[in-house]
């Protein structure tokens, strides 16, 4: 259903948010868990913090009609955007005290490895994880019937790591995010360092909203930034599989839920992630993140999410 059909006016809301618990001018990163965030900056004597602006962002002021599809792609539609009957909506939420920070544990890419190859990967099919490399508990990443499942335990989170970059292009994932404070799940572009960077990522203690954000070389620009929600009549992402997409052009970046554009951050002089290329996607411990995805309880663990497909689009 349309979002005018029902009545939905997407919005967007600033809200001054507080200061961090720890100060950093560079990517955050999560080492395994109860270990708290390293600056990785700091560790590999990189990154930096740009003054500059140039940049404006926008949400869609209507959202485009989407057929309902399949949960699965022919490997054969690369290029395809997959969605659903869901309409996202953009809200007033607004993180708590540490604002959004990207922390998929990981490692940035060493080199940059272009390719015009499009891939679709389902993973209902054998042999669909052989497609990528893992870092962390790789352990925590396991392949179902129908999905593969990112666990988070006391000894560490998982991340998936996709072989290949683009210059310019699109990734997209059908994902059921990781519930419970403190859980976050995370799909993402990274580039080498310093470490450009484009966020969709989920924090377990709010289930009816997805929050983006961006890097510049490993300076977190999004001081502000923005979440959306699913509107459905069941609303909770931690029970239900969505499509998330980030699409990065020459002189744009944009959002998208189930097909639906939901935010655009436009080209300027200065604090575009231009070199964001390589995906990424897990689940990780966000504890230490200054109140921002609130405090884990392991005495619920595991947790889990989930993706049921990933679809890589280069624009060469």
């Amino acid at each position: 259903m349309a979002a005018a059909s029902q009545g939905l006016r997407p919005t967007r809301k600033y809200a001054q948010m507080l200061a961090r618990s720890v100060a950093d001018n560079g990517l955050v990163v999560v080492v395994p868990a109860g270990d708290g965030p390293i600056n990785l900056s700091d560790l590999l004597g990189v990154g930096g913090s740009n003054g500059g602006g140039g940049v404006t962002t926008t949400t869609s002021s209507t959202a485009k009609t989407t057929a309902q599809v399949p949960t699965t792609t022919p490997a054969t539609t690369a290029s395809t955007s997959a969605s659903s009957t869901s309409t996202p909506q953009a809200t007033t939420s607004t993180p708590g005290p540490g604002g959004n920070v990207s922390g998929t544990p990981s490692e940035e890419p060493k080199d940059v490895v272009y390719t015009c190859k499009n891939e679709f990967i389902d993973f209902s099919q054998a042999g669909a994880m052989s497609k990528f490399s893992y870092v962390w508990c790789p352990q925590n990443s396991y392949q179902t019937s129908n999905s593969v499942v990112w666990r988070l335990t006391p000894e560490c989170g998982t991340t998936m790591v996709y072989p290949w970059d683009f210059k310019y292009g699109r990734i997209e994932g059908r994902i059921r995010i990781g519930a419970t404070s403190g859980v976050v799940t995370a799909l993402l572009l990274l580039g080498p360092a310093p470490s450009d960077e484009i966020d969709w990522e989920w924090v377990g203690k709010d289930l009816t909203h997805a929050q983006t954000t961006y890097y510049v070389q490993g300076h977190n620009v999004d001081s502000l930034p923005m979440a959306f929600g699913v509107s459905q009549p069941d609303g909770d992402l931690s029970t239900t599989f969505q499509n998330y997409a980030i699409e990065l052009t020459r002189d744009s970046v944009k959002w998208f839920i189930n097909g639906n554009i939901v935010r655009t951050l436009v080209k300027g002089a200065k604090e575009f992630p231009s070199a964001a290329s390589r995906p990424r996607m897990g689940i990780w411990d966000g504890t230490r993140t200054g109140g921002w995805a609130g405090t884990v309880d392991w005495s619920l663990s595991p947790f889990t999410a989930e993706m049921q497909w990933f679809n890589f689009t280069s624009y060469c």
